[in-house]
């Protein structure tokens, strides 16, 4: 039987949340049915596994470059039985391209929501929901709040998951001997994850901390990412001496292992869809201290705590409060909730081949 070829256009790679997921779902589905080709502006760290996976990985020019993207993707996704198109307003560019190519099932996923207070940027992002609406044939998104944003109120779309692999998110039976590697061992440990961008709200994370420091003196904050905001974040610690109580870890592809460093994991994000660092800090009985602008769908079972980020200093309180907060075993609530892959997988391909078949 010939498989099925989806193209999942993801266009910036770099974008971690979402090509993470992708790989979540693509390492259980069933490849021998299914084929998932990625396309995305340039190389990723996930290439290579793509590829030893069965997929296939092409580049595109950005959709900022309107007319060239358009004509290759127009090009390249000729004789696909759908697309499944990952770039939130800037969908539209893909849903364009596979429409011209005669692709009969077109899906726009919507992965986050957007910053309210974004002036310029939110209106433009208002006007493009409507033509990424007109291009797709079906819906689909990661949240109940990220779905409203992008396809209105009253919307069918269907809910996907971040579902992560449960057996590979447990938590670490080996977690001292990783705090003494990093001399954390006599530390109560804030952890985030994320990428060091304007959304994920970083330099305010600082901020925040330098009041921590001051309050526990016991206390570190350990960075795992980077993105265009680090220099800013290294000058704003080297401003409040945090030289000794900040680490930053480069990204790696055993993320799980940094979890075990954490007491509580901590995300101020100004916007989010469903956050997968957060759900995976849960897996692995870690509490969440999370930001008010993130949807409440986040806790998927484990103990998270949402609190303002509308002053660095009332953000501090809340760090200091959570930190009394512990997690809970959560793996059989997470499967009940349909956030274990092994389960989640399947179904995404069952609804593939019924849409497909439509």
């Amino acid at each position: 039987m010939e498989k099925i070829k989806i193209a999942q256009i993801i266009g910036n790679s770099s974008c971690g949340g979402v090509i993470s997921c992708l790989m979540n779902y693509y390492r259980h589905i069933d490849r021998e049915v299914v084929r998932f080709d990625f396309y995305t502006y340039g190389p990723s760290s996930y290439d290579e596994e793509i590829k030893a996976l069965g997929g296939e990985v092409h580049y595109f020019p950005t959709v900022f470059n309107f007319g060239p993207s358009v004509a290759e993707l127009t090009k390249q996704l000729k004789g696909y039985d759908a697309v499944h198109v990952h770039m939130t307003t800037l969908s539209f560019v893909g849903l364009m391209a596979a429409k011209n190519a005669g692709v009969p099932v077109r899906i726009c996923h919507s992965h986050s929501t957007t910053d309210t207070k974004d002036g310029l940027k939110l209106v433009v992002k208002d006007v493009l929901r409507y033509p990424t609406r007109f291009f797709a044939t079906h819906e689909m998104g990661c949240s109940e709040r990220s779905n409203r944003w992008l396809f209105g109120k009253g919307n069918d779309a269907k809910l996907l998951h971040n579902a992560i692999d449960l057996e590979r998110f447990s938590p670490c039976k080996n977690r001292a001997a990783l705090r003494k590697k990093y001399g954390l061992e006599n530390n109560f440990v804030y952890g985030f994850i994320g990428r060091f961008e304007t959304q994920k709200n970083v330099p305010f994370l600082i901020k925040a901390f330098a009041v921590v420091a001051q309050r526990r003196p016991d206390s570190k904050l350990v960075l795992v990412g980077d993105g265009s905001q680090k220099q800013k974040v290294l000058s704003l610690i080297k401003e409040n001496g945090l030289d000794e109580k900040v680490l930053i870890l480069p990204d790696c592809s055993q993320v799980e292992k940094y979890y075990a460093l954490f007491d509580l994991f901590v995300l101020p994000s100004i916007f989010e869809g469903l956050p997968l660092v957060a759900v995976e800090a849960q897996a692995m009985k870690l509490p969440c201290l999370l930001s008010d602008h993130i949807t409440a769908e986040t806790a998927v079972g484990g103990v998270c705590k949402f609190s303002s980020i509308d002053k660095p200093e009332r953000w501090a309180e809340a760090m200091l409060q959570a930190a009394s907060l512990h997690g809970v075993e959560c793996h059989r609530a997470m499967r009940e909730n349909g956030y274990d892959i092994r389960t989640e997988a399947p179904k995404l391909l069952e609804w593939y081949k019924e849409i497909i078949k439509k």
